[in-house]
């Protein structure tokens, strides 16, 4: 049991360094996925292959 917790406090820091490392790259593929995403909407909209969406249509 006292191998067990000197293992994990002697290894926490790279346990805290590899979830943030992890986090950042979950969270920059979504960024990234997300940017394409709107791009093609946005370049979809300009050429007129779909409408806006019904909150932006003039009335």
């Amino acid at each position: 049991m006292d191998k067990l917790v000197i293992n994990f406090v002697k290894y926490y820091p790279t346990l805290i360094h590899h979830t943030i490392n992890i986090g950042v790259l979950i969270a920059g593929f979504v960024a990234l996925c997300g940017c394409i995403r709107f791009g093609i909407a946005v370049w979809r909209r300009h050429k007129g292959i779909y409408p806006p969406a019904t909150s932006q249509m003039g009335h």
